[in-house]
């Protein structure tokens, strides 16, 4: 009886020991996974997503936010109807709707980030946002950065194939190089290049003989490419690009970022479907520390270039030419510009990132 007794008492001392185990494991399981939800919870409060593609991205971000309680950041870099809009037109039944759905989707977001302060006044005014709109600059990825040794530029620039028919100007110091990225479309108008460059050909070779040689690298591809390749060739073939020579080339990103950063002179035809965004391109290219021209007829222009300091901008052919002959036939202007280009490179993502969004994000 006495032996029944102990191995009864022991055995519910067996059974209280392990329920406390079981209510401790529990315990424990309890806060960890606690902690993990509220972690994921912090992540299901917000969801970003970039503007455009709108359709049918915005309708589907905005649905699903509201079913999952979820707070929507759009990053707008440029608007969906107003790219629909240059293939379509401005009138077209499609655009429309493409602007009124743009328009209806984005009010469901609790917050907004953009590229420019135009396209924040332009959000605020147009499509009646109450939410905070906060403008954030792009800026260059990490691998565009300045090669300051002009020997180096030099010797990546005589490596390159497209470089083998002037190569003796690169190694006399009387070449420059323009690089263009261009894709080829009807938002960047290529001719308007090609017509600068006519017109330095001419002067280069009657009035102005002291302006130097000009190779044209242009990197993209796009569906008029091969339309303006024929142009080119018959160009060439008239005699009409003396002292300027225009070649193609598809670059590894290293390579692109090391062009950029060898190049004399950027050139950016980005003519902006909605006049309040920005061209991703030049960014780029300041990175690279390569002064910049491009077209500037649309708002957004001065919030990316400061005219005569890192860049210049022109809005037709003719003003294109003057500014190739003017940067190319006096080298201390054109390195006047370099040098602006060089100190906007500093610029980093960072620079942006933390005061803006980090904390918009929770990430600070």
């Amino acid at each position: 009886m006495g032996m029944t007794m102990m191995a009864m008492m022991a055995m519910m001392i067996v059974i209280v020991v392990m329920a406390m185990v079981v209510v401790c494991m529990v315990v424990i399981m309890v806060i960890v996974l606690g902690a993990r939800m509220r972690a994921f919870m912090a992540v299901r409060r917000l969801m970003r997503m970039s503007n455009p593609p709108s359709i049918p991205t915005l309708a589907i971000a905005s649905i699903t936010c509201f079913l999952r309680q979820t707070k929507l950041v759009i990053d707008w870099h440029n608007f969906g109807y107003s790219i629909l809009a240059l293939k379509l037109g401005q009138n077209h039944p499609l655009v429309k709707l493409s602007t009124w759905y743009e328009k209806v989707f984005c009010k469901s977001a609790s917050a907004h980030l953009c590229v420019t302060d135009a396209m924040k006044y332009f959000l605020k005014k147009e499509f009646e946002l109450q939410h905070p709109i906060l403008p954030l600059h792009d800026r260059p990825a990490s691998h565009f950065s300045p090669i300051l040794d002009s020997s180096v530029r030099t010797e990546f620039l005589a490596n390159l194939p497209e470089t083998r028919e002037v190569r003796s100007f690169l190694n006399a110091g009387t070449l420059r190089v323009l690089v263009s990225s261009t894709s080829w479309t009807a938002d960047e108008d290529f001719s308007v290049l090609i017509d600068a460059l006519l017109r330095y050909s001419e002067l280069a070779t009657t009035t102005q003989p002291h302006l130097p040689e000009v190779l044209a690298i242009i990197t993209g591809k796009g569906p008029q490419k091969d339309m303006y390749l024929e142009q080119i060739a018959l160009l060439e073939k008239s005699g009409k690009l003396q002292k300027v020579t225009i070649r193609t080339a598809w670059l590894s990103v290293p390579d692109y970022a090391k062009l950029l950063a060898s190049a004399s002179l950027g050139v950016s035809l980005h003519t902006s479907s909605s006049g309040v965004d920005l061209p991703m391109k030049v960014v780029d290219m300041f990175g690279a520390g390569l002064p910049v021209v491009g077209w500037d007829r649309f708002k957004a222009w001065p919030e990316l270039v400061t005219e005569g300091v890192n860049g210049l901008g022109f809005g037709s052919s003719e003003e294109l030419a003057e500014h190739l002959i003017e940067l190319f036939g006096n080298s201390s202007r054109l390195e006047t510009l370099r040098q602006g280009a060089q100190k906007e490179s500093s610029r980093c993502w960072d620079d942006e990132w933390d005061p803006i969004a980090a904390p918009l994000l929770g990430l600070t």
